[in-house]
């Protein structure tokens, strides 16, 4: 029997963590020592890449040893330096393609309201944060109805027509950009 009250695992920066059957988070390491942006790979025969992080080398070394030449997409849920620091130095060691918000530089594809990347084993749908132009997104992986938010979905910040615009997709659970993948997607959304 499976103790749905024990505690989730510590997050630990630079150790890739199985989620899901599709999802692994690998954590930054910040500055303190403390885990950082979490870094997802969807995907096992081929990868994407959500929001790389720093361009710090080890991450990157971490990112292209977990998924070698089966990484095709490099996403970004936010163009800031934080989640995009590390995004053209990755591009150049595997060639993935990389799909970004409008204004970051060197995206080989800008990101809109809908956009799907289909892959052999799953479907990822961008959805942007807010009914406006800001540049932010999230990600909805179809199979698993989990939605990779960035930092722009969590416990205390939903934006409010954003329920209404994931709805259909049926969301179990969320991804956040920093801290523990959270289980019930409800008490959230």
């Amino acid at each position: 029997m499976i103790d749905e009250t024990a505690p989730l695992p510590p997050i630990t920066p630079g150790v890739a963590r199985a989620l899901s059957p599709l999802v692994r988070r690998i954590a930054c390491e910040s500055t303190d020592g403390e885990p950082g942006l979490n870094t997802y790979l969807v995907g096992i025969d081929e990868i994407v890449i959500i929001d790389p992080g720093p361009g710090d080398s080890s991450h990157l070394d971490v990112l292209c040893g977990c998924g070698g030449d089966r990484i095709r997409w490099i996403v970004l849920t936010d163009a800031q330096s934080e989640y995009s620091a590390g995004a053209m130095k990755l591009k150049e060691l595997t060639g993935a393609e990389l799909l970004a918000p409008a204004g970051f530089d060197g995206a080989d594809q800008i990101l809109g309201d809908g956009y799907k990347i289909d892959a052999t084993e799953f479907r990822i749908t961008a959805v942007a944060v807010t009914d406006g132009d800001d540049g932010r997104f999230s990600f909805v992986l179809e199979q698993e109805r989990t939605l990779l938010s960035g930092d722009h979905i969590g416990p205390t910040e939903v934006p409010a027509e954003f329920p209404a615009k994931v709805k259909s997709f049926r969301i179990k659970t969320i991804a956040p950009g920093h801290g523990q993948y959270i289980e019930d997607a409800n008490s959230v959304l």
